[in-house]
């Protein structure tokens, strides 16, 4: 049992993570390679993280389960609208806006949710504001079911669906890991696995593995895996950025964005993972007094620590 100020502050990580990588990784977005130098300038700046619709969503979803600790989709479809009515701004994708603005109009969310795209969408926006189900849920499985069941509203394909599934599972796993132990790659991947039953997805699994194997850098790792605005084609390079660097926080955050491609949602996923198994105390505290939605973040990080699991 995760002592209950120590669970406070990994929560309190997890959402910091997000907003951190997201307003690091923001500035390089589309960019097939992000110069060293120019990403530690912009890491020793002191200019505001500002972030995107990917820290705006994951926090409009934890304060969703904030209340009960259950999803109810018709009204987080809701929540999504109107977040991004208040500030259609802030580099949602046009795909997206359709969809909330027909939620918004009057749409159901499950005509809404395939009116854009043929199936649904592919993308990887739910998996990027999905981390917050893992401080509400009692196992990976779980965890899963409730990115799942959040990721429908918007993103229909089973691409989308098993994206979110798969962070969500992997946000729990690094929730509630044995900080007092290394990471075990192996045995992580090995709990992430029965949460996508598809081929394709255990194919990016074992990819991981290898590269893993091999101490792949971010080039490689991107070449292989994606880096793309797909959730297949980038949620398994977050989960390698974590588990390549996310023993140093620091470390973690610069591989995720030295992938080149949508550097901004690979960041804020790995940052989510990364802040759920050091804490909001072990980000360098340079990036998180940065951070613009940081007393935002701090409060509903405290109402979803109250929030009832497992209900």
């Amino acid at each position: 049992m995760i002592p209950s100020s120590t669970f406070h502050d990994r929560v309190h990580g997890l959402l910091a993570g997000t907003a951190v990588g997201d307003g690091l990784g923001a500035p390089f977005e589309g960019r097939p390679v992000v110069p060293a130098t120019a990403l530690t300038q912009w890491s020793f700046s002191t200019q505001r993280l500002d972030h995107t619709d990917d820290t705006v969503m994951t926090l409009v979803l934890a304060e969703h389960l904030s209340h009960q600790g259950v999803i109810n989709q018709a009204v987080l479809a809701s929540d999504f609208a109107v977040a991004w009515h208040h500030e259609p701004l802030r580099g949602y994708g046009a795909g997206a806006a359709q969809v909330l603005a027909s939620v918004l109009g009057g749409v159901s969310w499950r005509e809404a949710a395939v009116s854009v795209f043929s199936g649904g969408s592919w993308g990887n926006g739910a998996a990027m504001r999905v981390a917050p189900v893992a401080a509400v849920s009692r196992s990976p499985l779980e965890a899963a079911h409730l990115g799942r069941l959040s990721a429908e509203v918007t993103h229909a394909h089973e691409h989308g669906l098993h994206g979110a599934a798969l962070q969500a599972a992997a946000a729990h796993l690094a929730l509630h890991s044995d900080l007092s132990a290394p990471l075990d790659a192996a045995a992580f991947l090995d709990r992430l696995h029965p949460v996508v039953p598809s081929r394709i997805w255990h194919e990016k699994l074992l990819e991981i593995r290898a590269l893993l194997a091999r101490q792949a850098d971010a080039e490689e790792a991107a070449a292989v895996l994606g880096n793309d605005i797909s959730a297949l084609g980038s949620v398994p390079l977050a989960v390698f950025a974590f588990l390549a660097r996310g023993e140093t926080p620091e470390a973690a955050f610069r591989f995720a964005i030295g992938g080149g491609g949508d550097t901004d949602t690979i960041a804020a996923m790995t940052g989510a993972l990364v802040g759920a198994r050091h804490g909001h105390s072990e980000l360098p505290v340079s990036w998180t007094t940065r951070m613009e939605a940081a007393e935002q973040i701090k409060e509903i990080a405290t109402r979803l620590v109250a929030a009832p699991v497992g209900t």
